[in-house]
């Protein structure tokens, strides 16, 4: 399995990436800083530096699937959203069709089911997000769009809420649970469907395995 990760030192990207060590799964972490070439290259990743507001197609070479994890930061407003959310998220789609890859994995928001009902602050985020999922969807690849909600730093239980819908509050889901999410559906081969979740009690190999 060939795998490219983008936005391998973001806050889920990393655990993803752990997580793809800790399984044995071989990837290529696509990074802008030179800093943290080493700690990934310490996971076994091959290392391919980027710029996701330039050219980055030729990172994306013999790479089967691809992962991209990269956001904007929540303060960093609605340019660097337009920059990162949509535009680098359709541009990856396309290097992906160029090289040849037959899946891509983007993780989105629970927010993009309506972006039109999200907070004021998060709306403009909510539409570009919403925005790169529909290119995706439309791209020809084999995709998996995941829109969890709320996101935490706490740790993982292993458990979520399949949701359809960003009608209602949901609970809080950990990062450590997405970049489960990732890895469970990597393992199953789940692919052309959007999968929104929440923190639940559901386990995440039971709710990814119905999609099957």
């Amino acid at each position: 399995m060939s795998i490219a990760l983008i936005g391998a030192t973001g806050r889920t990207g990393r655990l993803v990436a752990e997580k793809l060590h800790r399984a044995g799964i071989s990837f290529r972490a696509l990074l802008r800083d030179e800093a943290q070439r080493a700690h990934f290259e310490g996971l076994g990743a091959t290392v391919a530096m980027v710029d996701l507001t330039q050219d980055f197609g030729a990172a994306l070479a013999g790479a089967r699937t691809v992962i991209f994890t990269a956001g904007s930061a929540e303060t960093e407003g609605a340019a660097q959203e337009a920059q990162i959310d949509r535009d680098a998220i359709i541009k990856a789609v396309d290097y992906a069709k160029q090289h040849g890859a037959d899946r891509f994995i983007v993780i989105s928001t629970l927010l993009a089911y309506a972006p039109e009902r999200a907070p004021d602050a998060l709306r403009h985020y909510a539409q570009m997000k919403r925005a790169s999922d529909d290119y995706l969807i439309g791209s020809g690849l084999d995709y998996l769009v995941l829109r969890p909600g709320t996101l935490t730093m706490e740790p993982g239980t292993g458990t979520i809420e399949v949701v359809i819908d960003a009608q209602s509050a949901r609970a809080p889901v950990a990062r450590a649970d997405v970049a489960d999410v990732v890895l469970e559906a990597l393992k199953v081969g789940v692919v052309n469907t959007i999968f929104g979740f929440a923190g639940g009690s559901e386990s995440i190999d039971d709710a990814l395995a119905a999609l099957r």
